[in-house]
C-alpha cells in the first residue's frame, strides 16, 4: 500500500545494498565457472553449508530478471500513486522536507539508485523503462500544490493499452479475453476509488469519531433539507445480502455521480484542518491582542 511504501523501498534497498559491484563480479565468475581457486572453494564451502536450501548450480542472477522486472514495476508504480494521491498539505510537507534536509527530490533519487542497481545486478538493457514517462507539463502553482491535474498529465493513461470496460469502468469479458491473452494490461497507476466520497473509509489523517458523527450530520442535513432524495438514500440499504461489496460500492457511486449537491461536512473530521483551524484562531488572536 502506498502508506507502507517508504518502509517496503527501504527494505528494498537494503537488500541490494549487499550486492556491491566486488560482489556481482564474483557471483558472475563462479555461477559462469570462470572463477579462480580461491572464489571456487568458498563457493563450495557456501553450497556445503547451505545444503538442501543451496540454489541450483545452473542458476544465473540472469534467471531472476522477470522478478526484477516486477519488483520495479510494482515500487514505481507505488510511488506514482502516491503522488498523485498527495493532497496541498502533503504536497508542501514534502517541499519543506526536502529543502531542509538538503535532499531536493530524495524520491526520484533513490528510485533512479534503484533502477541502476537493478540493471546493474540482473544486466537488463541500459534503455530500460520500468513505466511510460509522463509528459512534461508547464509548471503552475495549481500542478506544484495539487490543486489538479492537467490535460497532459491524465492523457497517460489514454496512451496505454487498456483492456475493454463497460461504461462504469469494470472490465467486460472481452477485456478480461485481452488480459488473459496478453494484448492488454491495466495500469495499476490509474487505480481509483470506487464508491461515495462520503461514505469512504476512515483515512490516516481522519479522527474516527469526528467522521462517524460529520456523516451522520451530513445525512440529517441532507435529508431534512431534500438536497437527496429518499429513493435515491435507500438505494445502499436496499441490496440484496448475497450482493458482493463490489457492486455495493458502484451503486454508492452511481448515486453520487447522479446527486447535483449535497452536504458534506467530513472535512471537518480532518486533523489537518482542525490544526490549520486552530493557527488562524491563535494568529487572529495574537494580532487583535497586539492592536487592541
Amino acid at each position: 500500500s502506498t502508506n507502507e511504501y517508504p518502509r517496503s523501498l527501504a527494505l528494498v534497498q537494503r537488500v541490494l545494498r549487499v550486492f556491491s559491484k566486488e560482489v556481482v563480479t564474483v557471483l558472475n565468475s563462479v555461477l559462469n565457472r570462470r572463477a579462480d581457486a580461491l572464489s571456487a572453494s568458498l563457493a563450495t564451502m557456501h553450497r556445503d553449508n547451505l545444503k538442501a536450501f543451496c540454489p541450483p548450480s545452473s542458476w544465473k542472477l540472469t534467471d531472476c530478471q522477470l522478478d526484477a522486472t516486477n519488483l520495479l514495476e510494482e515500487v514505481f508504480s507505488q510511488h506514482q500513486k502516491r503522488k498523485q494521491e498527495m493532497d496541498i498539505f502533503d504536497r508542501i510537507e514534502a517541499r519543506l522536507n526536502a529543502l531542509f534536509s538538503g535532499k531536493i527530490g530524495s524520491d526520484e533519487a533513490a528510485l533512479q539508485s534503484l533502477l541502476s542497481q537493478v540493471r546493474y545486478l540482473m544486466h537488463l538493457p541500459q534503455d530500460y523503462q520500468v513505466l511510460p514517462e509522463e509528459p512534461k507539463s508547464s509548471r503552475r502553482w495549481g500542478s506544484f500544490l495539487g490543486l489538479g491535474r492537467h490535460k497532459d498529465e491524465s492523457s497517460l493513461v489514454e496512451n496505454l493499452l487498456e483492456p475493454e470496460r463497460d461504461a462504469s469502468g469494470r472490465l467486460t469479458d472481452k477485456g478480461r479475453a485481452q488480459i488473459y491473452a496478453g494484448v492488454r494490461k491495466c495500469n495499476p497507476i490509474d487505480v481509483q476509488f470506487v464508491g461515495d466520497p462520503l461514505l469512504a473509509r476512515v483515512k490516516t489523517y481522519e479522527i474516527p469519531v469526528l467522521v462517524e458523527l460529520t456523516v451522520q450530520a451530513s445525512n440529517y442535513l441532507n435529508d431534512k433539507l431534500g438536497l437527496v432524495s429518499e429513493a435515491e438514500a435507500n438505494v445502499v440499504e436496499g441490496q440484496t445480502v448475497d450482493e458482493d461489496a463490489l457492486s455495493k460500492h458502484y451503486n454508492e457511486m452511481e448515486r453520487y455521480k447522479k446527486t447535483l449537491f449535497r452536504i458534506n461536512l467530513r472535512f471537518l473530521a480532518d486533523s489537518r484542518n482542525i490544526i490549520f483551524a486552530y493557527v488562524l484562531w491563535w494568529l487572529f488572536r495574537t494580532v487583535g491582542g497586539f492592536f487592541s
